[in-house]
């Protein structure tokens, strides 16, 4: 079940523009790092860090606590438990022609908040059997993976001949979190960053 609706997607693509901070049009994503870069999908960012204008703030705290909701059923440890400050919630949309390649995420876990044709989202390796009933909207990130949630979810969006529309939240732990490898979860994600990010 959705969280969010095709109005509200709408109403947060209002904030593609040069005028907010969380979208980025110059930067696009080579999401496993490898050179090959997702071309054609376009998307924002509302996250604290942007100032998102208040009503947008409704969407990200309402992201937020199902993400909360999903930490609590499958068992986030205390020290990386989702904080609001580093969340972030992705509007996307992918015109006629694009997708994405498979990858994994970064994040502990993906809440899925709307998508416009679920079919084309594929997971491409089956979600283990913990929690599955909570995990139907949900999918674990490579973080998750390190503190011990199961395995990260490959998984791709299917290009076709018409545009997709979709909203994800990423649950994310404090910056300052510890990963077993001894490194915080900032450092981490900076080398992650660094590799996946292309400049155009």
């Amino acid at each position: 079940m959705n969280l969010f609706s095709a109005t509200d997607h709408a109403k947060l693509c209002s904030l593609f523009g040069p005028e907010y901070a969380g979208y980025k049009p110059t930067v696009a994503e080579a999401p496993n790092g490898d050179g090959n870069v997702d071309h054609g999908k376009r998307y924002l960012h509302v996250a604290l860090k942007y100032d998102p204008p208040e009503w947008a703030r409704f969407y990200l705290a309402r992201a937020h606590w199902e993400a909360c909701r999903v930490a609590e059923a499958i068992g986030v440890p205390d020290a990386f438990y989702p904080r609001v400050e580093n969340g972030t919630l992705r509007v996307l949309e992918y015109p006629p022609g694009a997708g994405s390649a498979e990858h994994e995420d970064f994040d502990l876990f993906t809440v899925h908040c709307y998508r416009s044709t679920p079919d084309d989202f594929v997971r491409t390796r089956a979600v283990d059997e913990r929690a599955d009933a909570i995990r139907h909207g949900v999918h674990i990130g490579q973080i998750g993976a390190l503190v011990g949630l199961g395995k990260a979810t490959p998984h791709a969006v299917v290009a076709r001949d018409y545009a997709q529309q979709a909203i994800v939240y990423f649950a994310m732990p404090a910056n300052g979190a510890r990963l077993p490898s001894g490194v915080t979860v900032a450092e981490w994600l900076a080398d992650r960053y660094a590799r996946s990010r292309v400049y155009r």
